[in-house]
């Protein structure tokens, strides 16, 4: 099976999906992650991920080339209203033609209403033919999916297949601080259906997001093993630029914009240390 390699719109924050695309065009990027994530990327309402704007997405990535396999459009399933945001991001990933939503699963506090709700959002799920992608976050917020040692728990007691992983190797630094994020991402991987690939560092007291290779991250050694045992293996490329994270690992913007030289020289920087790296073909 060919591998499915996606890049995240996320590296992009503040710039008109348009110029999003057409810079990915320019860059050589086929595979689209759209990043639709409160708070993470440019400001929207729900109400702005209707089908109207859907098709006008999938008729611009169609005109350069490009697809959507993967929609991210996270949130806490567990919330008062995440059943409505819950189907308003499937029916969204679904007319964008993609396969997995990607979402946090829930708070702690908040998880005996997410597994309430489990079964009627796998139903919603399997109605729209997509793999809901439970991701670990990484605020420090006590979660139902903070390491590798919650997956199985987790998958068992979820028993449906309309739910996955994905795995996101950078959020391990900020939230769980004291394991080794290639580690624990080498005991996640038998278990996930995706991954978010994306580098860190910390430093004065700030997690900074980086190129692929400039960060904490021993990508050196976590990407070979991926490319040799786990062939078919899905992922995106996740690198959020722009955000940054506190000693508390609470997320906050730079107040300026990168320029978009900026942006596609680490975007570039990152894809040719990723294929080098796993030895894939440029």
């Amino acid at each position: 099976m060919k591998r499915d390699i996606s890049v995240s719109t996320g590296a992009y924050d503040g710039y008109a999906m348009p110029d999003i695309l057409a810079s990915m065009h320019r860059l050589g990027i086929k595979k689209v992650e759209l990043a639709f994530i409160k708070g993470y990327v440019n400001e929207f309402t729900d109400a702005d991920l209707n089908v109207g704007y859907a098709q006008e997405l999938v008729g611009l990535m169609d005109s350069l080339g490009q697809q959507c396999p993967t929609f991210s459009g996270h949130i806490n399933l567990g919330d008062d209203t995440a059943l409505s945001q819950f189907e308003v991001r499937a029916r969204f990933a679904a007319e964008l033609g993609a396969k997995r939503l990607i979402t946090n699963a829930a708070t702690r506090e908040t998880a005996a209403r997410f597994f309430q709700l489990a079964p009627e959002m796998a139903a919603i799920a399997k109605a729209h033919d997509i793999i809901v992608c439970l991701e670990n976050p990484g605020d420090r917020v006590d979660n139902i999916l903070n390491s590798a040692k919650d997956i199985q728990p987790l998958l068992s007691r979820l028993g449906s297949d309309a739910f996955g992983i994905n795995y996101d190797v950078g959020n391990l630094i900020s939230h769980c601080p004291d394991l080794d994020p290639v580690e624990d991402t080498r005991l996640a991987l038998p278990y996930s259906a995706h991954l978010h690939i994306k580098d860190a560092y910390y430093r004065n007291h700030v997690y900074h997001f980086c190129a692929l290779g400039e960060g904490a991250i021993a990508f050196d050694t976590l990407l070979p093993h991926i490319a040799e045992d786990f062939s078919a293996l899905s992922f995106s490329l996740e690198l959020p630029f722009r955000l940054q994270r506190n000693d508390d690992a609470k997320p906050y913007k730079k107040p300026d914009l990168l320029t978009m030289p900026e942006i596609e020289d680490d975007l570039a920087t990152s894809i040719a240390y990723l294929n080098k790296t796993m030895n894939l073909k440029e």
